[in-house]
């Protein structure tokens, strides 16, 4: 062989052992991960795919699913006990797509991958461990519809009640799709598995209920009860409202009275024990009488009903059967005031106080205690004031120049006939009830009373 066909042979080996070595070696890469590459962070180079899948799946053997309950309670499913697993399939079509013929530059260049893995389990023995969650087996509380109740205490509204139901089907679901995602929690509410209310309080129901009831309650009635106000408003008025028969609203004259009766208790002083500081300059508690104020509750419920039907806001006076002295004075502490007619029953006395000075005093003699006639004592007012009246009772008929009724039958006027007054006369030797007055002191009370005029009488 000349030279020349050695020269010429060489370079074609040389070529073609490049050319073997070439193939060899991308024959060897397209059996493994080229140099400088990286998947999910993990270096792969000249790792076989069945080993990068093996490591790959070999990270999430400690898999666990946190439920979360409407009640905020966790549970736990372990993976363990449903054959949880990860499989990296996709790395195989990973490498396939690689292209190991491109080997020379991978060695100058960085290649990184992300792959997202395929979760698996035994899904009988999935739901066998759903099936035994303690949400699932323990008692389950219905849900409760939004509602507009009404008793005897009125109106109020009951929220919806959510309850603990399961929607069975849909938890199996949801965390079997939570499993086969992955997923490291899931919440039960979130993912509407529980049972909800049909009617809630932002339903069209409750909210046209709503509507008509503040319709039928808008109103504000401000009493005035000497001088303290009471204010009325929508939000007492539904506590009065009822349903009829027929379902329809109202408010009730019953329950409106029952609580107008209240303020009657409360700040009527007619039926009232009072503290009084006496002529002799100490403090008794006096008897209630038929002086003071008294509210008409029946009256002042047709008032307050009519207000709301017609959705006034109003302000006025209570209304009242029994009202203190007209010439009462505004500054006066109590509603007995400046101008009144105290009389001691035990000390057989009397004074008229007008506008705070003392008018006049006298001894009295009053019914008579060892009858059973003794005065009754409480808080009074002169109801009425006659010339030349004949006192007329089961056993007497007694004419009187000048008579003034306190309490029924109870008055004071003149007595001719008596001599004596004050001291003991009233426990054997009194009257039937009246106050007996000498002559000149009862005229002179006459001249100058008023009718409504406070008289206080105690023992």
């Amino acid at each position: 062989m000349s030279k020349r066909d050695l020269k010429a042979i060489i370079p074609g080996c040389i070529v073609a052992v490049l050319i073997l070595c070439y193939f060899g070696i991308a024959f060897y890469f397209d059996q493994v991960f080229c140099p400088n590459t990286s998947i999910n962070g993990m270096d792969v180079s000249y790792m076989k795919p069945e080993d990068v899948r093996a490591a790959l799946e070999d990270v999430p053997k400690d898999y666990a699913l946190q439920i979360t309950e409407i009640d905020g309670n966790t549970e736990t499913l372990d993976g363990k006990s449903f054959k949880f697993a990860c499989v990296y399939a996709s790395v195989e079509e990973l490498k396939i797509q690689e292209m190991g013929w491109m080997w020379p530059m991978k060695f100058f260049t960085q290649t990184d991958y992300e792959v997202g893995p395929a979760y698996t389990c035994d899904e009988t023995m999935l739901d066998k461990a759903i099936d035994q969650l303690a949400c699932m087996t323990q008692e389950m509380i219905a849900p409760v519809n939004a509602s507009l109740k009404i008793d005897d205490s009125g109106f109020y509204l009951a929220e919806e009640t959510v309850g603990n139901t399961l929607k069975e089907d849909k938890v199996h679901q949801v965390i079997k799709d939570a499993v086969l995602l992955g997923q490291a929690e899931v919440n039960l509410e979130d993912m509407g598995c529980y049972e909800k209310p049909e009617i809630t309080m932002e339903s069209p129901e409750i909210r046209d209920e709503l509507k008509k009831v503040d319709e039928l309650c808008d109103a504000e009635i401000t009493l005035d009860f000497h001088g303290t106000e009471e204010k009325i408003g929508t939000e007492q008025i539904r506590q009065w409202v009822r349903r009829d028969k027929e379902g329809e609203l109202y408010v009730s004259w019953d329950a409106a009275y029952d609580y107008l009766y209240g303020f009657a208790e409360k700040y009527d002083t007619i039926n009232s024990y009072r503290e009084f500081e006496t002529s002799h300059g100490w403090t008794v508690t006096l008897n209630p009488g038929n002086y003071g104020w008294g509210m008409s509750v029946y009256t002042e419920t047709n008032l307050v009903l009519d207000d709301i039907a017609n959705h006034r806001v109003v302000e006025r006076e209570a209304s009242y059967y029994m009202t203190p002295y007209d010439y009462l004075d505004p500054n006066s502490p109590d509603d007995i005031g400046f101008t009144y007619i105290e009389i001691d029953l035990s000390g057989q006395h009397m004074w008229y106080y007008m506008d705070g000075e003392l008018f006049l005093d006298t001894p009295i003699t009053s019914g008579t205690m060892s009858t059973g006639h003794g005065t009754p004592s409480g808080v009074y007012y002169i109801y009425n004031r006659l010339r030349n009246v004949t006192l007329k009772g089961e056993d007497y008929e007694q004419p009187v120049d000048y008579w003034m009724q306190v309490n029924g039958g109870i008055g004071i006027h003149d007595s001719k006939w008596r001599s004596v007054y004050g001291g003991t006369e009233y426990l054997n030797h009194g009257s039937h009830g009246c106050i007996n007055t000498p002559y000149w002191a009862v005229e002179s009370i006459f001249n100058n009373v008023t009718i409504g005029t406070p008289v206080i009488l105690y023992y």
